[in-house]
């Protein structure tokens, strides 16, 4: 591996880590998690965004990424009582999300049509499927490495 892949190797993992000790915080509800989980989402589909725009498909190059974010945002929710500042964050993160969404697939209906509503759904079928795959953390218990318990009597 090269100087500068053992580098962003380095930073990845520093992140990584930095991130796990913040989840240790309660008051954080979460957060770190969720940030994890959209960066792995976005590396995991940063060749196919490449692959795109070099192809010249630049208005669904995010919508892989942008399938996932939108599974993860709201399993991050489901059975969580979040304060309110948390529940504004996700929803601003989920209305920009639809809204990418719906441009891309305007976008693409409107220069290829079916071909590229075609295009579009099976895009963002691949990102939906991962997203439930990375969203699978949020169903299994996990448990903390420190801090109080939050279970009620």
């Amino acid at each position: 591996m090269s100087r500068k892949g053992w580098g962003k190797l380095g930073v990845v993992v520093g992140v990584l880590v930095a991130l796990l000790a913040l989840d240790v915080f309660v008051s954080l509800e979460g957060l770190p998690v969720l940030a994890m989980l959209l960066g792995f989402a976005f590396l995991l589909t940063d060749r196919l965004r490449v692959w795109l725009k070099e192809r010249g498909r630049a208005s669904v190059a995010l919508l892989p990424f942008l399938g996932a974010a939108l599974v993860l945002l709201l399993a991050f929710t489901r059975g969580r009582d979040l304060s309110q500042g948390t529940l504004l964050l996700v929803t601003l993160a989920l209305v920009f999300d639809i809204l990418l969404v719906a441009l891309a697939l305007i976008g693409e209906a409107s220069k290829r049509g079916l071909k590229g509503a075609g295009e579009f759904l099976g895009l963002a079928s691949l990102g939906l499927f991962l997203g439930f795959a990375l969203s699978l953390v949020f169903l299994v218990e996990m448990g903390r490495l420190g801090g109080t318990s939050l279970a009620g009597p």
